[in-house]
């Protein structure tokens, strides 16, 4: 029998090709976490659910008059929850529907977000697609994967200081075990796809338009280095990379969560929704353990503003005792003790943590409000409960005014809220001010608290391409204004 090799070719081929499409539609794609929406009849009590799903808005029942704080805080909880699931192997950012939530020994999903460090690269290199951690990180560790947790920044005490007012970073935060708080930002898949594809990471593309689509989420986690905690098995913890600042080294440590922000662009809100929780023994509250991890457990008052400035000091200070200078709202302590008992049957760590506060915007579904307090809650008038993170605020407890959404406010217009787009886009606000405190020019200057910034549009060179947009210029004299204005509430 004679066998045409031209054929046999031509089938090999075809062949070859339908098996290529095969594995392309049954290989593994990069997903969006999965939303839940909000049932067609909204019930005028929400109930509790232990689900991999994030709610994708507030639910609240037609006609509903009164405070929905119950809904919101039960809104805060399904994020908590849906993003401390145990995440899908090989699938950033999403949860493992298979999987209970006491499974341990993989990350969770928002640890899977994409890192900060991972988008702002040195220079302003464009950061690696959703799935791959690519392009430099800041411990020069090769073959990192999305599984490991680097707790470092490319400056080497950026993810050490708290968040001021604005776009300055604070001093640090001690633990009792004399070690300092790491910071952690991370953002989804539908959050990073869009400061990937506009090169918003660029600032040059900040134009003062962009806004994010509903879903987008971003956190600030707060972590502490195990050593010498005397009840672990109360927090949630992890190995992760952790700089040494004598040696400028990383190792691996053991770490525990203390504090999470999570931040949520809904239909309905699209000032985003920001909830809030923390570790219970933080300091010593109802059903917390001594010894606190931010409290001696002694009288000593927590000093009125952080002993420490930034950048902090290589060897680690003396700790300095932590207070919540406003109650947990009584509703939300009610909804967390709904929830926490469904952990601790659930036999999960997550039983030791509470939510602290949801901040929300008032107005529905209106794109032009702003998020000052006026349009808050908390906010004017309604600011005698929590609204502040311990780990994350802990000076920033007493006025509204330096809450998160009016913080966040000020560069609403720029980078729609996201003070770490406006502040890391290459070049860095660190940078530019550093080259403006240098520049001999005369310039007008423009002070706030600890630091002096100058009219940067007027320190460019004019043979330099890169000028600050004036949109983000005024947008700092707006926060001159709001920190000359700040009175303490009495």
């Amino acid at each position: 029998m004679t066998i045409s090799i031209a054929r046999t070719m031509s089938c090999l081929l075809f062949l070859s090709a339908l098996f290529t499409l095969a594995m392309a539609l049954t290989a593994p794609q990069a997903r969006a976490q999965t939303f839940e929406h909000c049932p067609a009849t909204v019930p005028m009590l929400p109930a509790a659910v232990l689900s991999e799903k994030v709610l994708d808005d507030v639910c609240i029942p037609d006609g509903f008059t009164g405070l929905p704080i119950e809904f919101f805080d039960d809104y805060s909880w399904r994020a908590f929850i849906g993003l401390v699931w145990p995440a899908k192997v090989g699938e950033r950012g999403v949860p493992d529907a298979s999987a209970e939530l006491s499974e341990k020994g993989r990350p969770v999903v928002f640890e899977t977000f994409k890192s900060d460090w991972e988008i702002f690269q040195p220079q302003g290199a464009a950061p690696s697609a959703w799935q791959a951690v690519g392009g430099e990180n800041p411990c020069k560790v090769a073959n990192l994967t999305s599984d490991d947790l680097v707790l470092a920044a490319f400056s080497k005490f950026n993810n050490l200081g708290q968040a001021g007012f604005g776009p300055r970073l604070v001093g640090p935060l001690v633990a009792q075990n004399r070690t300092y708080v790491r910071f952690q930002t991370a953002f989804n898949k539908i959050e990073f796809e869009q400061i990937d594809q506009g090169k918003l990471y660029l600032r040059d593309n900040l134009k003062g338009t962009m806004t994010f689509q509903p879903g987008a989420i971003d956190i600030k986690a707060a972590w502490i280095d195990m050593k010498d905690i005397a009840h672990s098995e109360r927090f949630y913890t992890r190995e992760a990379y952790l700089l040494d600042l004598e040696t400028e080294t990383c190792s691996k440590a053991k770490v525990g969560l203390v504090g999470l922000h999570i931040v949520q662009k809904t239909p309905s809100r699209p000032q985003w929704i920001w909830s809030s929780f923390e570790q219970v023994d933080n300091i010593l509250e109802d059903r917390s353990l001594s010894p606190a991890t931010f409290h001696a457990g002694d009288a000593t008052p927590m000093p009125d503003e952080n002993p420490y400035s930034f950048p902090p000091p290589v060897q680690v200070p003396a700790a300095f005792n932590v207070d919540r200078l406003k109650p947990v709202h009584a509703s939300t302590a009610k909804t967390n003790e709904i929830y926490r008992k469904m952990l601790a049957d659930a036999g999960v760590p997550w039983q030791f943590y509470k939510l602290v506060v949801t901040q929300w915007p008032i107005p529905i579904g209106d794109p032009a409000a702003d998020g000052k307090p006026n349009k808050t809650f908390p906010g004017s008038g309604s600011s005698q409960t929590a609204f502040a993170n311990l780990t994350m605020e802990t000076f920033d407890q007493k006025t509204i005014i330096k809450g998160c959404m009016n913080c966040h406010n000020v560069t609403r217009d720029t980078t729609d809220f996201l003070w770490s787009l406006n502040t890391r886009a290459f070049p860095s606000l660190q940078a530019i001010t550093a080259r403006a405190a240098m520049s001999d020019k005369a310039v007008t200057k423009l002070s706030l608290p600890n630091v002096r910034l100058k009219n940067w549009a007027q320190v460019q060179p004019a043979s330099e391409a890169f000028q600050l947009p004036e949109k983000q210029l005024s947008e700092f004299e707006a926060l001159k204004e709001l920190m000359e204005s700040t009175q303490p509430e009495e």
